[in-house]
């Protein structure tokens, strides 16, 4: 079954990252028909010299252009409508995945899934230097009840059906959520979602990424996506009030005291 890869890209990326992400991408056993690579604003030097490289080598890259930097949201957005095949599969810039990885969802789909997700493994620096593992729910229903308290899929390890998502609106520019308020959408129209019980993604962290996580900005967005969730109809008043004090509680905590607690609640099974 022929597939796309969708990755967004900014300026701010490191090109040795990227370099290893793209690596991993092409060590598949399972290969995609195309990648979609939605460059979102203007890029540096390094980046584009390693584009021009892996394009040059690999003749399946559809370029996506934004004159100026949309965001993550947005981005994805006309990515998802530039994807040629039902199926797309979404990976990050700076991320690692196992060979088996595209195989194992494309075959998931196959069997009637909308959005097919797994485990993830947090590293920082080294991949052998593992930081937490993100279990999820398998079982369609668990991860409905998840998505009542927090994002129930890793995102950039998802694969989904076109339809589906564009069937939901596509995804829409609300930073730090673009992923979670795509999915509520979603099980709002009925999708039924799947999580892989294995770790088929690497996610690369860092102190600079922890402390993203966190402030007043950060946490005064997330407080109106979760309003909005409740607007929508998906959140109760008990979920919105529990997810405001409890998520509130975490972004205001200094950076180390953060990194400790996204530890931990990353190292539980989240069911």
């Amino acid at each position: 079954m022929d597939f796309s890869v969708l990755i967004s890209i900014y300026r701010g990326e490191s090109p040795a990252y990227f370099r290893e992400a793209l690596d991993s991408l092409f060590a598949q056993t399972l290969q995609p028909a195309e990648i979609v690579l939605v460059r979102d604003g203007p890029l540096t030097p390094e980046l584009d010299a390693v584009i021009a490289e892996y394009t040059a080598r690999h003749p399946l890259f559809r370029i996506v252009r934004n004159e100026t930097n949309l965001g993550l949201g947005p981005a994805l957005a006309r990515g998802v409508r530039a994807c040629s095949h039902e199926y797309i599969v979404r990976m990050d810039t700076d991320d690692i995945i196992p060979p088996e990885r595209f195989a194992k969802q494309i075959a998931r789909l196959e069997e009637g899934y909308d959005v097919v997700s797994c485990w993830s493994q947090t590293f920082e620096g080294d991949p052998a230097r593992v930081i937490a593992v993100k279990p999820r729910p398998e079982p369609h229903e668990e991860i409905l009840r998840l998505a009542h308290r927090r994002s129930p899929v890793c995102h950039a390890g998802s694969a989904f059906r076109r339809s589906a998502v564009l069937g939901a609106g596509n995804y829409e520019d609300h930073p730090y959520y673009e992923d979670y308020d795509l999915w509520v959408r979603m099980l709002l129209r009925g999708c039924r979602f799947y999580n892989i019980q294995e770790v088929l993604y690497y996610v690369r962290t860092s102190r600079a990424m922890i402390a993203r996580r966190g402030g007043w900005k950060y946490m005064v967005r997330e407080i109106g996506c979760f309003r909005r969730f409740y607007r929508l109809g998906f959140y109760s008043l008990g979920d919105l009030l529990r997810n405001i004090a409890t998520h509130s509680a975490v972004r205001i905590l200094p950076v180390g005291v953060r990194a400790w607690a996204l530890k931990k609640i990353w190292n539980t099974k989240q069911q």
